[in-house]
């Protein structure tokens, strides 16, 4: 029986008959066979330049590749949709599944986010346009996911300065995810990071260079102790190094005093 639909859908591909192809296709595709579905679709989309079953036949193509998981493919076959079809009742639908396409395409934050902020761009552009939209919800829901995507990977781009030892640029790092981000989950932590890597990277610094960069650790302190109180996961950890960093001051004083 296999090898009989195997050659019944090969004299389909190979028919110069676009109903029959069309048929089939429409057949293939309520069976949940969008692989083949979609080969007979690509061939129907030349023979139907002018019909009216264009529209029908670029819907079930980007559906098919919906499905398939093809989501770059599908994206561009729902905006040809729209480009093309932009008084039919799934133009919204298909707007809307163009963007959501482009969402799931977009890979987990450790991958390259370059694309995340047109998508969301886009998708605010759709709920502002359509407001009252059943997609409305969805697209909000999406800028959630990938708001959180950009901020853990600013999050993790802090914490790899931090490992490799590259203590400046984790206090900058911090600060800008901080900054880019007021909402950050993390953000408790990486206004603490501020304080421990400038430290650290005062302690490390030339000798001439310490005292102004201890006196940055006191100015990270006092904005993380404005912004967290006494109860927050790393309040006493953070106080020990700004008594620390007085200490280290004093000391450079009495050092500075004894040299004159």
């Amino acid at each position: 029986p296999v090898l009989f639909a195997c050659s019944d859908y090969n004299k389909v591909l190979k028919s110069k008959n676009p109903q029959v192809k069309y048929k089939k296709a429409m057949e293939l595709y309520g069976k949940k066979d969008y692989l083949r579905a979609v080969g007979l679709y690509d061939q129907l989309r030349d023979l139907y330049k002018t019909s009216d079953s264009m529209e029908t036949i670029y819907f079930y193509s980007a559906m098919s590749y919906y499905q398939l998981k093809d989501y770059q493919y599908a994206s561009m076959f729902f905006k040809d949709y729209t480009d093309n079809f932009d008084k039919s009742h799934r133009f919204i639908e298909c707007s809307y599944m163009g963007l959501y396409c482009d969402f799931l395409a977009i890979g987990s934050y450790e991958l390259d986010q370059s694309e995340t902020k047109h998508v969301m761009e886009a998708l605010q552009t759709f709920t502002n346009y359509y407001p009252n939209s059943e997609y409305t919800q969805r697209c909000n829901d999406h800028l959630d996911v990938l708001r959180a995507k950009l901020q853990m990977k600013e999050y993790d781009q802090v914490q790899q300065y931090f490992k490799m030892g590259e203590f400046k640029a984790a206090v900058t790092s911090a600060k800008i995810a901080v900054k880019l981000y007021p909402d950050i989950k993390q953000r408790e932590e990486l206004e603490f990071l501020t304080v421990k890597a400038q430290f650290i990277y005062a302690s490390n610094s030339i000798e001439r260079k310490r005292k102004e960069r201890f006196e940055e650790v006191l100015v990270n302190f006092e904005d993380y102790k404005y912004n967290n109180d006494k109860n927050s996961a790393h309040y006493n950890e953070a106080l020990d190094y700004k008594k620390q960093e007085q200490l280290v001051k004093n000391y450079l004083k009495d050092d500075f005093r004894n040299r004159k």
